[in-house]
């Protein structure tokens, strides 16, 4: 209990601190220093107690109890200087506190992130049951022309069409089984685009990694047929050539997608392989919503002895097997409370998970909610090394 009071007292010792610079920041745009300039200023606050149930079998090789209790506490800070009407200037910081009584879970490991040259993380708190963590993960130039627009820095570069899954966003990957996750982390890159009609761009893109010792790159050109936003994309990554594309449109109400990508690997017997993503989901009325996206990822193994579990751990890989369907579907119970229920099933080993929501909206910028992930499956299988989770959620917006 000593160790969460004293987290929340650095988390807000270094609050107070950040706002000032910001404050002092925000006078400074208001000065003739910089003519036309602007500051908007926003952010996010979320606190996440969560008790975890730990597989028994798991518990005992790391001698531990099958009960885990974890704190994660969140501030993010999002200042944007706007310089006349064309340029801007955005910084995303972030503090992370996290307490946890034994371990943390699999799904909110604080991985490296990919795709950046540099490090702007730091922990100066890394304790027994404690650690701080504060880092940048946004830092951009963006400049628009009449042409198009220039983007260089640390950035997110959003592509693809799936809603729990995207192969073709070859930058900014997330595990959709991350629930105390947001945001995708930042890529270091260069990207221009090329306005060439209303629904029509082409966008280039260099990103560079490990102090500019590797590089991937790809050019995506995207467009509008008949209703349809089509896309298709080349380029290399992690040294291997890459191609792919996307879709996204409408059969009568309901709306469909898809994706696919394929990659160079010396290491499968074609020396390729092949992700695609196929969904659909529909507005039943204004209170009921429902999703279906089904997922092959040729990079997963077939066999469970075969499973990549430090790319995992890493970061490096987002799941383990091949093929995965993920069912979702939220109700609107009153204007101000949803109940959302979501599963993803891992078809090669039978495991999967089923997560269940409440949020209650206090404001328009304030959420509680209550929240479960019960994972299953037999030894071994993926979902069998997440625990079973079971958090309260606050987030406040500013």
């Amino acid at each position: 209990m000593f160790a969460v009071r004293s987290l929340h007292l650095t988390l807000l010792t270094q609050r107070a601190t950040i706002l000032c610079i910001l404050f002092v920041s925000a006078a400074a745009a208001q000065t003739p220093i910089i003519p036309d300039a602007d500051l908007d200023f926003s952010g996010y606050v979320v606190e996440m107690p969560i008790l975890e149930t730990i597989r028994p079998t798991i518990a005992e090789q790391v001698n531990s109890s099958t009960f885990d209790f974890v704190d994660l506490a969140r501030l993010r800070l999002r200042p944007t200087l706007h310089v006349g009407d064309n340029t801007k200037i955005g910084l995303e910081y972030e503090m992370d506190g996290l307490y946890f009584s034994q371990s943390t879970a699999l799904g909110l490991l604080s991985t490296t992130p990919m795709r950046q040259v540099m490090s702007l993380r730091w922990q100066p708190v890394n304790e027994h049951h404690l650690t701080l963590t504060h880092y940048i993960d946004r830092l951009y130039f963006d400049q628009d022309f009449s042409f198009g627009s220039l983007v260089i820095g640390r950035q997110r570069i959003s592509w693809g069409a799936g809603r729990v899954w995207n192969p073709t966003d070859i930058f900014n990957p997330i595990n959709p089984a991350n629930f105390g996750k947001i945001e995708k982390d930042g890529a270091d890159a260069a990207s221009m685009k090329f306005f060439l009609g209303q629904l029509t761009d082409i966008q280039f893109v260099y990103n560079a990694e490990y102090h500019f010792d590797s590089s991937n790159y790809a050019v995506r050109f995207r467009t509008n047929v008949l209703g349809y936003d089509l896309a298709i994309l080349a380029g290399s990554r992690d040294k291997r050539a890459i191609t792919g594309g996307d879709f996204a449109g409408n059969v009568w109400t309901a709306g469909i997608r898809g994706e696919a990508l394929i990659s160079q690997d010396p290491t499968k017997a074609y020396g390729y392989y092949v992700k695609w993503i196929l969904g659909i989901d529909y507005q039943f009325n204004d209170k009921l919503y429902g999703m279906l996206e089904y997922y092959h990822d040729g990079q997963g193994a077939q066999d469970e002895s075969d499973y990549d579990l430090s790319g995992l751990y890493s970061g490096t890989i987002l799941n383990l097997a091949q093929d995965y369907l993920a069912v979702s579907g939220s109700y609107q119970l009153t204007p101000l409370v949803t109940v959302m229920l979501s599963s993803i099933s891992n078809f090669n080993d039978g495991s999967g998970y089923l997560a269940g929501t409440v949020a209650y909206s206090a404001s328009n910028n304030t959420t509680f909610t209550l929240g479960s992930l019960f994972t299953y499956g037999s030894q071994e299988s993926e979902y069998w090394y997440y625990p079973q989770a079971y958090y309260l959620k606050f987030d406040t917006y500013f």
